[in-house]
């Protein structure tokens, strides 16, 4: 009906109300498969064929010229950006197989058809490079280096690698708590630090010296120093500066000190 083989048989003929009724259905799928605004102006023709006649004539593009230009802009503008390397190369090759589809070139010779091939290889290779990422240039100029030039699949599979292997050795040069470590990190400092002005707080008061640390018993002042006592050298004095700051920072915060001002 579309082409017009399915000529239609005389008024009289018991054939013709099967024709008309085929007719009118193939009809009615090409208007209702366009926008009501363009089917408006075929709903008076009588056969199929004139419609479609009429719409090839007026909407048909032979060369495809269109879509070859919508394509070709959007290949020129299309980078990677926020993409992973696959799905940019996806994009590619999705958009390259539609030109070739469109692109049907007639050579006259085979040896013509091979040459063109790997002129149009080249140029995606050139394209897929150039859409990358500026951390990628090092592997970019790689690629380019080899003579001659692998495919633009066996390109895309060296950067994606490179890209995967840069991922890895970001992440083991880079350590992160994540939320819970965090929480448990601050609650911990906090802890520590109420000990700390817990112990503190709870040092004994000698009024004598006027000093917090010792009583009356233990006052050297009034009873002298140890017979066995020796002066400490810098090294034990920062030895034992850094033991006592370890535990203060394990005393549990309910513990008791029985000694107060008093």
């Amino acid at each position: 009906y579309i082409t017009g083989t399915a000529v239609p048989p005389e008024e009289s003929s018991a054939r013709y109300r099967t024709w008309k009724a085929e007719n009118h259905m193939v009809m009615s799928w090409l208007l209702n498969s366009m926008t009501i605004e363009m089917g408006e102006n075929f709903m008076y023709y009588q056969i199929t064929k004139e419609i479609w006649g009429a719409t090839r004539e007026t909407y048909s593009n032979k060369d495809n010229t269109s879509a070859i230009f919508e394509i070709k802009g959007i290949l020129h503008d299309l980078r990677q950006g926020e993409m992973t390397i696959t799905d940019y190369f996806n994009a590619l090759t999705r958009y390259w197989q539609q030109l070739d589809m469109l692109e049907d070139i007639k050579w006259h010779y085979p040896e013509d058809t091979q040459q063109y091939k790997k002129i149009l290889e080249k140029e995606r290779i050139y394209k897929f490079l150039l859409g990358l990422n500026k951390e990628l240039d090092e592997v970019c100029g790689r690629k380019l280096s080899i003579k001659p030039l692998p495919s633009v699949r066996e390109v895309f599979s060296e950067v994606r690698r490179e890209e995967s292997r840069k991922k890895v050795m970001l992440g083991l040069g880079t350590t992160t708590l994540t939320s819970t470590e965090s929480s448990a990190f601050a609650a911990n400092r906090g802890q520590n630090f109420s000990n700390i002005q817990q112990w503190r707080n709870n040092r004994p008061w000698y009024e004598h010296c006027h000093r917090t640390g010792h009583t009356k018993d233990a006052c050297w002042k009034l009873h002298g120093k140890p017979a066995d006592w020796k002066p400490r050298t810098p090294q034990e004095r920062d030895n034992r500066g850094n033991c006592a700051t370890a535990e203060t920072l394990t005393l549990a915060p309910t513990e008791h000190n029985p000694f107060n001002k008093d």
